[in-house]
């Protein structure tokens, strides 16, 4: 595979076609210069230039090569960390701020898909995070609480109401947010780069920043190029090395999977029976959507480990079928891995590091919304709107271990899938020691 081209996806496969963007050469002036073509940088660089602001963009591969053009698609409210974890740690007036400016990064992502004019690059509405072991008689009590607490559209679904659209037994009581949609996540990213345009920006593929430095202004050098700017915004994740070693070494690499079946037909619908998102609660769970009227998008495992597993697809077919032993002979069409960027304290990194450069990165878990919701916070911060991105700053930018603090994640990772396999074996001696 060459630089030019995209791994192989379904998303690759059915995205939008667009011609490659001419890499930097000389030297060129901007207010804003954007690190990296994901959606954190792609948001923010159109943010901007929304704002009338100058903006160049670079990105060392194309456009959403990495994670943002491979990821499961799903757009909702929220964290990678728990909620519970957010309010012991900052209180609930913080913890309720910071998931109003997810909820705004819901919103951003709605607008500029109606901007766009591209509403088939949303492909279903509303998301159940369904748990896999009995959350007991106040489950709807304590939800209930919770979305009043931090003022959340989400509501419970009871195990019946569940089993109604998903027919496993696998499950029991989900959380519904109705506000949550899924999305063709490259052909997205592909749109955004091209309304940056529209608005006078300059997005620059095959063209690495190796190199920044401060002379008055920031320069950002590249292998043929180099560009000077009142403002840099780091929006890579693990691959900043040669532009900000530290910020590099604050984010861990992490991988996980997606599989895209072969047309399943009508037994997919006797299954599945909702087209929004779905995701389990457990600590490294599965989520899966419907996608193309009778395919399967299912994502899942998590590991350090960077390289491909050689039997990739009969991985995620044993996963699918674990929950859906119905659908029989499943076959994969596609399988393919995803680097994301993960910081330690499992929430992205945001805000200002140092005068005029800025950081908008570790995403990785998070969903599509809170790329969004980051790149909303450094715009209005570069724009003197306001300081939002200060709601971010408890987590800051610290060594992640780097080979250590790999095998450590992935360690705790281990010990995560063994508690949720407790979990439900320990559920289901108790319900079998019940009915003897």
């Amino acid at each position: 595979m060459s630089g030019k081209d995209y791994p192989k996806s379904w998303y690759a496969a059915t995205r939008d076609p667009r011609l490659d963007q001419p890499g930097l050469s000389g030297r060129v002036e901007a207010d804003v210069a954007v690190v990296g073509g994901g959606f954190a940088g792609l948001h923010t660089a159109r943010l901007l230039a929304k704002r009338g602001f100058r903006v160049v963009l670079v990105e060392r591969r194309r456009i959403a090569w990495a994670a943002s053009g491979r990821n499961g698609g799903f757009v909702g409210a929220g964290y990678a960390i728990r909620t519970g974890a957010l309010i012991e740690r900052l209180g609930l007036d913080h913890a309720r701020q910071l998931y109003a400016q997810s909820q705004r990064g819901v919103m951003t992502v709605s607008a500029a898909i109606e901007e766009l004019g591209r509403p088939n690059i949303r492909m279903g509405t509303g998301k159940l995070t369904v748990a896999r072991t009995d959350q007991g008689p106040d489950f709807a009590e304590r939800t209930w609480a919770l979305a009043e607490k931090l003022g959340a559209g989400f509501e419970p679904w009871e195990s019946a109401r569940v089993r109604e659209r998903l027919e496993t037994t696998r499950y029991h009581q989900a959380i519904h947010d109705p506000q949550a949609f899924h999305i063709h996540p490259l052909n997205l990213a592909l749109a955004l780069a091209a309304d940056i345009e529209r608005h006078g920006g300059k997005v620059h593929e095959q063209t690495e920043a190796v190199g920044l430095s401060r002379q008055g202004s920031w320069h950002v050098r590249t292998a043929a190029g180099e560009i000077a700017a009142r403002h840099v915004v780091l929006a890579g994740n693990a691959d900043l090395g040669r532009v900000h070693r530290r910020i590099a070494r604050a984010v861990l690499p992490i991988a996980t999977y997606v599989a895209v079946t072969a047309r399943l037909g009508p037994r997919l619908a006797q299954a599945i029976r909702w087209r929004g998102a779905i995701s389990d609660t457990r600590r490294a769970g599965d989520y899966y959507r419907v996608v193309d009227g009778d395919r399967l998008l299912w994502g899942g495992r998590i590991t350090t480990g960077t390289r491909e597993p050689p039997r990739l697809q009969a991985m995620m077919r044993r996963d699918i079928l674990s929950v859906y032993p119905q659908l029989g002979d499943v076959a994969i069409e596609y399988a393919w891995p995803g680097l994301m960027g993960y910081a330690p304290h499992m929430m992205p990194q945001v805000g200002e590091i140092e005068p005029g450069l800025w950081i908008c990165s570790a995403f990785g878990g998070h969903g599509v919304a809170q790329t969004a919701a980051g790149a909303d916070a450094v715009a209005a911060g570069i724009a003197g709107e306001d300081d939002r991105w200060r709601l971010f700053a408890p987590f800051g930018t610290g060594w992640a271990g780097g080979p250590f603090g790999r095998a450590a994640t992935q360690l705790v990772y281990w010990k995560m899938q063994a508690s949720d396999w407790l979990d439900e074996k320990r559920q289901a001696r108790n319900a079998e020691g019940l009915r003897t």
